[in-house]
């Protein structure tokens, strides 16, 4: 399943939040791709969206608790004993690494290699904006993989290299 995160930026009032789903959402649901917001629990019913993405451990409970559990709710984690407690307590997802990194960074290669050996809750490696990282990626055993910002300038172009380079690759 791919899945769309509308990332908010700090000072982003409700009425662009709401604007940019508006225009977003519709889309991706069209072509069954989940359309989550980032930490912004308050909006995703509101919305229409079909869950939340919080970029700390510690907002999981909170979100969860207001969402229930038919929402998706992910959780970025940095540390191997966040991402545990929030897989023991539900969360459907984990993701290492920054969305921003053009490229994994080294504890992102290690903790989703890691986590791909041990726990069955699916994984998100980040840091990716190109076939190069993406590869890396899908190496540890990442069940999905971000690609960020920097990918954003040749979206189309970047997404065709992935999928050209992932078929590539071995599993």
């Amino acid at each position: 399943m791919a899945c769309l995160l509308l990332r908010c930026a700090p000072g982003l009032d409700d009425g662009g939040i709401r604007s940019a789903v508006e225009r977003l959402r519709p889309l991706a649901q069209k072509h069954d791709i989940a359309f989550l917001i980032e930490d912004r629990v308050d909006l995703v019913r509101a919305v229409g969206a079909d869950g939340v993405h919080v970029a700390m451990a510690v907002a999981y409970d909170e979100a969860r608790r207001r969402l229930g559990p038919d929402m998706i709710v992910g959780v970025a984690c940095d540390a191997r004993d966040d991402a545990i407690d929030v897989a023991e307590q539900g969360a459907d997802y984990v993701a290492f690494g920054d969305f921003d990194d053009p490229s994994p960074a080294a504890a992102t290669i290690e903790l989703a290699a890691w986590w791909s050996e041990i726990m069955t809750v699916p994984c998100i490696g980040a840091g990716c904006a190109g076939a190069a990282a993406a590869t890396r990626l899908q190496a540890t055993g990442a069940d999905f993989i971000a690609v960020g910002a920097a990918a954003w300038p040749t979206l189309a172009a970047t997404i065709r290299d992935i999928a050209t380079a992932l078929s590539r690759a071995p599993a």
